[in-house]
């Protein structure tokens, strides 16, 4: 019996595959800090773009990108209406605007992770991850974990969607329509998906000490100029969105994007 799992990552040949993972790496996690400094909802909206450019760029599956959206979706809307709830109430527009502008800027940024992480996620298979990550000089414990914990990832989807089959054929019910029918027998794969993902914990172990993965070389070479290309875009829009948030960035110069614009801070 085997089942069909939905692999993030897509072999094209696109510029985007092409470059150095430690990049891609250090781009994730220029994205982290961007998120805690960017100053306003238009500094925000600066990932979004790029993100979307860099899935087109990518060939990202779109369904990825709107599912894990569609996801938060929720969220969102509990973050818009709860906070501008009482001034709605009170008739106080210009208060529901000022709210309004301030949840848009978590909007954009949940936005922005979910985008450029995916995109980016998209083009590197475990291979990638794992030679990055020890590219970048991070101890080799920390990389074997990551990726193990991977692959691991799709281990679990493939075993809960065979273990799922499986107790269907025994009569299981897995109604999709009734959400506390769905939690309930949900409940009832847990231990058997994680007694199947421990039993193949150590098989993936053993793939990867196969593999060479305990090689002091990550086997990458040289950044080219397309990777410090991309990397310095991102350096640079973090170092302006920075000098902003810090008041470094006279308001002349990018006037839509200064906090004084929208009174957020």
């Amino acid at each position: 019996m085997t089942a069909r799992v939905p692999v993030l990552y897509r072999d094209y040949d696109t510029v985007v595959h092409d470059r150095d993972p430690r990049v891609k790496i250090l781009l994730l996690l220029l994205l982290f800090f961007y998120l805690f400094v960017a100053p306003t909802w238009q500094w925000m909206l600066v990932p979004v773009v790029l993100g979307f450019l860099t899935a087109v760029l990518a060939r990202t599956p779109w369904k990825w990108l709107a599912v894990l959206w569609a996801i938060h979706l929720p969220t969102f809307i509990v973050l818009m209406i709860i906070p501008a709830g009482g001034a709605i109430l009170a008739g106080d527009y210009g208060k529901v605007i000022e709210v309004a502008t301030t949840e848009l800027r978590l909007i954009l940024a949940w936005t922005a992770a979910i985008v450029v992480s995916i995109s980016l996620l998209s083009t590197m298979d475990p291979n990638d991850l794992t030679r990055g990550l020890r590219g970048l000089r991070l101890p080799g414990i920390v990389a074997f974990a990551v990726g193990l914990s991977y692959r691991l990832l799709y281990t679990t989807l493939a075993e809960a969607m065979q273990i799922s089959k499986a107790m269907q054929l025994k009569g299981v019910e897995l109604d999709t329509k009734n959400i506390f029918k769905l939690v309930w027998n949900s409940m009832r794969l847990s231990l058997p998906i994680l007694f199947a993902v421990l039993r193949r914990a150590p098989t993936l172990m053993a793939t990867l000490e196969t593999r060479g993965f305990g090689r002091k070389s990550s086997g990458l070479g040289k950044l080219n100029l397309l990777d410090w290309i991309m990397l310095l875009i991102g350096v640079a829009v973090l170092g302006l969105a920075l000098a902003d948030r810090v008041g470094g960035l006279p308001d002349s110069w990018l006037p839509w994007f200064s906090g004084s614009s929208d009174g957020s801070s």
